[in-house]
């Protein structure tokens, strides 16, 4: 009988629905018509995606605007970090912190930023297209130490991302590129980004797999001035990691926030309280 029943009001849905779509003179006020405006917006909201389950019914709507997120482009500078948080990811459930993603700025409005897809390096707008975001500066540091930074991501481009959520950051370092001065890092970083063959060939080699989660690209880029900026691991979720939150504990200054990321969205959503007094002076200045 249950099953019965469900057939019969399947069947009456199924009549309601085609009567709806096919009666071009349904008035404006009435059931069918607002029952066929919204089957019909239902199904154009229906976009195809190349993965499981490889279609997806997000209307794609964003708490930036495009405004905002070409504001926060221009203000980007060589070794700026952003961070960011997408609504919706159920990713989110699992990274703790009020932001969930972190990339670091380049050259010519690219960033370098790891996705599951690897460590990518691509258009800073990719990123910003987004719900939250700010971008950091970092303080006190020389041209110098910007080049290094811009170097050693560059350097990194085309590793895969760390899944294993590692950090190993003095070991990838010290692999990658010893315990050579800032300059010559520099040199020897962009010689590596321009050889992608050499870059392919290390993804499996030696001791330490070479790979990089998005807070461990931003994190190693700065490493060699981690003293000065106060880059270093603590305990989250029983292991030594940077989350993206921890940049705000940094020694960095907030140059961009997005107008939807204030005091009140960041305490509801757990910010520790220097991110929160940073983000407080930044909407005061």
């Amino acid at each position: 009988m249950v099953i019965l029943a469900i057939a019969a009001v399947a069947v009456l849905v199924a009549v309601g629905a085609a009567w709806a779509v096919f009666s071009s003179k349904a008035n404006y006020d009435s059931v069918p018509y607002k029952f066929k405006a919204r089957l019909f917006f239902w199904l154009g909201d229906i976009r195809r995606i190349g993965s499981f389950p490889w279609v997806t019914w997000s209307a794609n709507c964003h708490e930036m605007t495009l405004r905002d997120t070409r504001d926060a482009s221009a203000t980007c500078r060589p070794g700026d970090i952003g961070l960011h948080k997408d609504n919706g990811f159920l990713s989110n459930v699992a990274i703790p912190g009020a932001f969930k993603h972190a990339w670091i700025c380049v050259d010519d409005h690219m960033c370098v930023e790891a996705v599951s897809e690897g460590v990518l390096k691509r258009d800073d707008m990719v990123p910003l297209v987004s719900d939250y975001a700010i971008i950091l500066r970092p303080k006190g540091v020389s041209e110098w130490e910007v080049r290094e930074a811009v170097g050693r991501a560059n350097a990194i481009v085309g590793h895969e991302y760390d899944a294993n959520f590692d950090f190993d950051l003095k070991e990838t370092d010290e692999a990658l590129f010893g315990r050579r001065t800032i300059g010559r890092t520099v040199e020897r970083a962009m010689n590596d980004a321009m050889n992608n063959r050499r870059l392919i060939s290390h993804l499996t080699s030696g001791k330490y797999h070479f790979a990089f989660s998005c807070t461990e690209v931003a994190s190693f880029c700065w490493y060699r001035s981690r003293e000065k900026l106060g880059i270093f691991r603590s305990q989250h979720a029983g292991r030594q990691s940077i989350i993206a939150d921890d940049f705000l504990r940094m020694a960095f200054d907030v140059v961009y926030a997005s107008p939807s990321v204030t005091e009140e969205w960041a305490a509801r959503n757990g910010l520790h309280e220097e991110g929160r007094f940073r983000i407080s002076e930044y909407r005061k200045a």
